[in-house]
């Protein structure tokens, strides 16, 4: 009997030992498992603020694509004003042009009639009325008709009578 009481004993060792191990293994499982949830967590509220960020970005890139809309459309208005005014900018050229070709050519004309020596010789001249003279008298007194002197005097319009001392254009003569 002595036997079986050391076996006995050395049984009710194991399962001492055994017990302990299993004792001490169920709290460093659930010492892993402690640690597993709060990584764990950890994980979900890490997962949570890159969601949020993720949430952010996604409503900082809608803002920056109306920005961008807004932005091709201002550089669109601004490209077609550009052409615009460069189109009005070669009109202008190409105005200017002309116009110092017609200086260039209106000099020339100067340089060519530029200086007449002597006197010159116009084919009317000017000639005064007496108290009581009429249109047709002058003019006949002249050496021209009516519808001449009119010609030359349009300002006669209507007028029958002349003042002394009026002057008029009448064509010239071999007096």
């Amino acid at each position: 009997m002595a036997r079986r009481g050391s076996r006995s004993r050395r049984g009710s060792a194991v399962t001492g030992v055994m017990a302990v191990l299993a004792i001490v293994a169920i709290l460093v499982l659930s010492g892993v498992v402690w640690r597993q949830q709060i990584v764990v967590s950890d994980l979900r509220a890490a997962l949570t603020e890159a969601r949020r960020e993720a949430d952010t970005l996604g409503e900082h890139a809608e803002l920056l694509s109306v920005e961008n809309g807004d932005l091709a459309r201002h550089l669109e208005q601004a490209l077609s004003l550009s052409e615009t005014i460069q189109a009005r900018a070669d009109a202008m050229e190409i105005a200017l042009e002309q116009a110092r070709a017609e200086a260039e050519s209106a000099r020339q004309t100067r340089l060519q009639v530029r200086e007449v020596r002597g006197t010159a010789d116009f084919p009317i001249e000017r000639a005064m009325a007496k108290a009581g003279d009429t249109v047709i008298g002058f003019a006949a007194r002249e050496g021209t008709t009516e519808d001449v002197l009119r010609a030359l005097n349009p300002w006669l319009d209507g007028a029958g009578t002349l003042s002394a001392w009026q002057t008029l254009w009448v064509p010239k003569t071999d007096r």
